[in-house]
């Protein structure tokens, strides 16, 4: 028998093989940027379309005007020691800290940074972080400057105001970062407003 019938069925078995591996190494983030840039596009339209606009509330970036994000107010966790709530005291830019319970995931639900579980606990500790305009990725310094004290958001963060094109590790380029983030502290508080809306941090609507 010719050793051609024997190589051929071997040489389709490996490039089966071979076929599946890559598959499921790439399908996972297959069309990664575009699934991304329909999430937000997906929040856009539940946002615009749904009377309670699904539950979003959203800001325009002091930044970049012309674009938005999305977010949600949650509950927030009372139970963890020194809380705190004050809605008239936020941070602000170049002259405030926060210390914040964060956790940080992609649109798979793929933690890759805070708190573990649905909630921040007694067992977890906040995070400090300035809030002077690039010790932060863009996103947050958007979202810090319009938290309050003590509240709790669950923030949407498309990949231009997060970490890009190139990403960074632990996450992949292009992606949307959603981020369950609880203001915990603001140090430098003779800085912060207190009772004081200013327009350019005023909480603005996509559409009516």
């Amino acid at each position: 028998m010719s050793k051609k019938v024997f190589i051929a069925p071997l040489l389709l078995l490996m490039i089966l093989l071979t076929s599946c591996e890559e598959t499921k190494e790439v399908s996972k983030y297959d069309n990664w940027r575009e699934r991304n840039e329909a999430f937000i596009d997906s929040l856009y339209n539940v946002y615009t379309t749904q009377a309670d606009h699904g539950g979003l509330d959203s800001i325009h970036l002091l930044s970049a005007p012309n674009r938005y994000m999305f977010y949600k107010k949650l509950n927030p966790v009372t139970e963890v020691p020194g809380y705190e709530a004050n809605p008239s005291l936020r941070p602000l830019d170049q002259s405030s800290s926060v210390e914040m319970y964060y956790k940080g995931m992609n649109i798979l639900d793929e933690r890759f940074d805070g708190f573990y579980g649905d909630a921040p606990t007694v067992f977890d500790r906040p995070a400090t972080f300035s809030v002077t305009y690039g010790s932060v990725i863009n996103g947050w310094w958007e979202v810090l400057q319009r938290m309050t004290l003590g509240e709790r958001w669950l923030v949407y963060i498309p990949w231009n105001q997060g970490y890009g094109s190139s990403g960074t590790t632990g996450i992949l380029g292009y992606s949307t970062l959603i981020f369950d983030m609880q203001m915990f502290s603001i140090t430098d508080l003779s800085f912060t407003r207190e009772g004081e809306e200013l327009e350019d941090v005023i909480i603005d609507e996509v559409a009516e």
